[in-house]
């Protein structure tokens, strides 16, 4: 049981990682060129590129890379507030586990 919580302890920590990562992903931005310059063009605008599509044809190249980069780093984060809660939920229960012990009766064995 103490494993399982150390388990899902370590998931839940790569579970705000990942999310963390994302939302960073998500306001600043994907790296492109624009004007022969590549940057993190859209880092200024605090994430209002996301809901003014018309500046995602502002990159010239890679091609489609705003709309990739969206789709990508949103599915990241709801992948990972999934595992939040997922890991959340397991370490509770093993947590309770530990402290209460298994449903087994003593002597008893399966």
């Amino acid at each position: 049981m103490l494993r399982s919580v150390f388990s899902s302890a370590f998931g839940m920590l790569g579970a705000i990682y990942c999310f963390s990562v994302s939302v960073t992903g998500l306001q600043v931005g994907p790296i492109c060129l624009i004007n022969d310059k590549w940057d993190y063009h859209f880092r200024e605008t605090s994430g209002a590129y996301l809901s003014n599509d018309t500046l995602w044809d502002v990159c010239e190249e890679p091609p489609h890379v705003v709309p990739w980069n969206v789709t990508l780093f949103s599915l990241l984060a709801i992948a990972s507030s999934l595992e939040i809660v997922l890991c959340g939920v397991q370490l509770v229960n093993a947590s309770i586990g530990v402290v209460c012990g298994d449903c087994r009766k003593k002597g008893t064995s399966h």
